[in-house]
């Protein structure tokens, strides 16, 4: 990260879009610091976190986000953009049960990656999920992104809250 002041910086290393979900958000800031991104990302947080790009459940949903998408790439010129889902999302009650939750998640990751891919010139994204695993939150690299370390769960191990 760069000396210079915080303030008077103009670029970032990445833009995270999560899940406005209270539970989660220190495992959250304990993956980005993992990550190093400590004062170093730009933020969107919201209901389902990138369901609104593959299914909306508004119709000006997607096209909000994408906007605020452009708009703080076109401020910030973030190289990697991070798509991080959690298990028990209430914005997923309508399409995934806990049976089948992580192959949704997966699915919606996966498309949202390709949407997203090429929309700002060489910026990658990545897919994550974060899951619960003996009271620990566990981010977990989801598909064939550009993520480091492949397709190798668990990535890291965050010694965040556990599930309320």
């Amino acid at each position: 990260m760069s000396q210079t002041p915080l303030i008077d910086r103009s670029t970032c290393t990445a833009l995270v879009i999560t899940c406005s979900d209270f539970r989660f958000k220190t495992a959250e800031r304990a993956f980005a610091e993992q990550l190093g991104l400590v004062d170093d990302y730009d933020l969107i947080a919201r209901p389902g976190a990138s369901r609104a790009i593959v299914a909306p459940r508004m119709p000006a949903a997607r096209e909000t986000l994408l906007g605020e998408i452009d708009l703080l790439w076109s401020a910030h010129h973030f190289e990697r953009i991070l798509l991080v889902h959690h298990v028990s999302c209430r914005a997923y009650d309508d399409l995934a049960t806990p049976d089948n939750e992580r192959a949704v998640h997966s699915e919606h990751l996966g498309r949202a990656r390709e949407a997203l891919a090429g929309r700002q010139n060489d910026v990658r994204v990545e897919t994550y999920l974060l899951e619960a695993r003996d009271g620990t939150i566990t981010p977990v690299v989801v598909g064939d992104g550009d993520a480091p370390g492949g397709d190798d769960p668990p990535l890291h191990m965050i010694r965040g809250k556990g599930m309320a």
